[in-house]
């Protein structure tokens, strides 16, 4: 049975976030920062402890995302947006079976779900991108591959896929791993920027990865840039907006 809120948000639509394991998400203050007023936010961070982010780990989170999504479900939220889009990829295997695991998590709880990944997916269908830019700043050499290979067998076309080291703006990815998801907007921007202009016949650049924070200069470097921008942390956002009704 789903317990009741205080007073003090029973008029207050309520969301549940799935952080990802490992890393201190700011998903939950950026909506409350932007819909405080309307919205009241909890979260839950992915199982287990020690999730060492192989790609196997990743494949075989299905059952972690449903204890997550279940426990949110009996603290009484409307609504749930998961963190990290590698997860619907991989635990996913295609996008079809990405799809089909929100909606297993969705009627399972009991409470609609926005899985990170199919937020991406559904974002790039809205605006028709098949031809993609891929800036993924922070990935190592194996995701990359992985990604990569994700994309294509999905039926995307990849113009370009660059990283802050290839493209020299870090030394090496001992140095990025170092940061800890903690870049600057401008290192950031410049790298997605370097990609777009490595493939100038792309649909739209796709900025992979939940440890970019896009949302307050996308709209800005877009028009910059002249081509769409889906980023992770934007889709998710808009998800939610979307499914919960919220002031954009």
């Amino acid at each position: 049975m789903a317990l009741k809120f205080n007073d003090e948000y029973s008029g207050m639509k309520k969301l549940g976030i799935i952080a990802a394991p490992g890393w201190f998400d700011p998903t939950l203050s950026e909506f409350v920062n932007r819909h405080g007023f309307e919205l009241h936010v909890t979260q839950t961070i992915l199982t287990p402890v020690g999730f060492d982010y192989s790609f196997e780990a990743i494949r075989q989170s299905g059952a972690g995302l449903e204890i997550a999504a279940c426990q949110l479900a009996e603290a009484g939220v409307d609504f749930i947006a998961q963190v990290g889009p590698a997860f619907a990829y991989f635990a996913g295997g295609t996008t079809t079976g990405a799809k089909r695991l929100q909606e297993h998590l969705s009627e399972t709880c009991g409470v609609s779900v926005s899985l990170n990944g199919v937020a991406v997916f559904n974002e790039l269908e809205k605006i028709g991108a098949k031809k993609l830019a891929v800036a993924c700043p922070y990935y190592a050499p194996d995701w990359k591959v992985e990604m990569s290979e994700y994309l294509g067998g999905s039926g995307y076309s990849i113009q370009a896929f660059q990283t802050f080291v290839e493209q020299g703006l870090f030394a090496k990815q001992e140095e990025v791993a170092a940061r800890a998801y903690q870049f600057s907007d401008e290192e950031v921007i410049d790298s997605v920027k370097r990609t777009c202009a490595a493939a100038p016949s792309a649909d739209a650049v796709m900025i992979g990865g939940s440890g970019v924070r896009t949302h307050h200069w996308l709209e800005r470097v877009q028009a910059e840039v002249g081509m769409p921008i889906v980023s992770a942390d934007r889709a998710l956002y808009q998800s939610v907006v979307q499914c919960m009704g919220l002031n954009a």
